[in-house]
């Protein structure tokens, strides 16, 4: 038999995502919570030491944010509004299931990272790779009811049925994670003279911004892989 032609891109759920933010604001809680985490963190432990350790750990309390904004997310997409008492219920719930697959996350990108340095110009393609098929992993495990030990095969089998929208998705998700950071440098510099901390200026904006970035992927990221479910193509 044929295989059909693999789906497009839906856009109409980037602009869709937006007034549903801002009617749902309860997605940003938890991202905000386990990044404002992460900041006491690298402050208690700025590098060096346990400093590679914190940093997992900081990158572990993103993802599990993720996740729980995804939860968030797919009951706003369903009912238009978002319980933030029942996503935070089933987030604990999952919570096993999301730091595994947060755990495979890490590892795999980490790897990718240190294979891409023997690569040169090579690397950034590993790595944009790499990040595209692993793009549904949390909502897999945070939505989709995978265990956290096979959210990755199946983001990667999502992926290879609708490249297109994860191909997507990805690269809207690190543009607007790099211009987070760069805004919140910007914000920072401007705070500085008043406030004499930098660091921690940067990083409480910077945990702000990119709350607020997470609740807005989650969104798309919870949409696109449900409607992959039932868009990817069959033979």
């Amino acid at each position: 038999m044929r295989r059909s032609p693999a789906p497009g891109v839906d856009l109409g759920v980037y602009v869709a995502a937006l007034p549903l933010l801002v009617r749902n604001p309860a997605i940003i809680v938890v991202p905000l919570l386990m990044l404002i985490v992460g900041v006491l963190v690298g402050r208690i432990f700025p590098g060096g030491g346990l400093g590679g350790f914190a940093s997992l750990f900081t990158t572990l309390l993103s993802l599990f944010g993720l996740g729980a904004a995804c939860i968030m997310a797919d009951d706003a997409w369903r009912h238009g509004h978002a319980s933030f008492e029942s996503g935070w219920s089933d987030a604990q719930r999952r919570a096993g299931d999301i730091f595994m697959a947060s755990i495979g996350v890490t590892l795999l990108v980490t790897v990718a990272q240190f294979v891409g340095a023997f690569l040169g110009p090579l690397a950034l393609l590993l790595v944009a790779a790499v990040f595209i098929f692993l793009i549904w992993v949390i909502p897999a495990a945070a939505i989709g009811g995978i265990p956290g030990g096979g959210a990755i095969q199946v983001s990667i089998d999502r992926v290879r049925a609708t490249p297109l929208p994860a191909a997507l998705a990805a690269i809207v998700a690190l543009l607007l994670v790099f211009l987070a950071r760069s805004v919140a440098l910007e914000i920072a510099a401007e705070l500085v003279p008043y406030t004499g901390d930098a660091f921690i200026v940067e990083a409480l904006v910077g945990a702000l911004l990119q709350a607020i970035v997470i609740a807005y992927v989650a969104l798309i990221l919870a949409k696109t892989y449900a409607d992959s479910a039932f868009r990817a193509p069959r033979w």
